[in-house]
């Protein structure tokens, strides 16, 4: 297997895995997966950063990702833009439509998420 198909598969692997960890409140997948400058932009226009997004996870409903696009751009940097579909707890019948843009770095030998930008649809 190639480097850049090592590349896209493990990072399309973390961005189907991020809305089930969110769900499911697993703070170390996103320890090691968040970069320690991770910066995201909530779709309420709030900035968090890693420490924020790590201390402010609740358990939460069901997530479904679609990814659109996903590009490996060099060795060390990929963008990916998915259509996150949230269900809420309160209301199973709610969802809310998120578009995601995600920028990952590649630092010693792994990727890791550095910016990470949420908008309702």
């Amino acid at each position: 297997m190639s480097d850049e198909t090592s590349a896209f598969t493990d990072l399309l692997e973390i961005n189907e895995l991020i809305g089930q960890k969110e769900s499911a409140t697993d703070k170390d997948w996103f320890e090691s997966v968040l970069h320690e400058r991770f910066t995201m932009r909530r779709p309420n226009g709030q900035l968090s950063t890693k420490s924020d997004f790590i201390s402010g996870m609740n358990t939460g409903a069901k997530r479904q990702t679609t990814i659109e696009d996903l590009e490996v751009h060099g060795r060390y940097r990929a963008i990916c833009r998915c259509r996150v579909e949230k269900w809420t707890l309160a209301d199973p019948e709610a969802v809310q439509v998120l578009d995601n843009l995600r920028v990952f770095v590649r630092e010693n030998g792994r990727w890791q998420l550095v910016t990470w930008l949420a908008e309702p649809i």
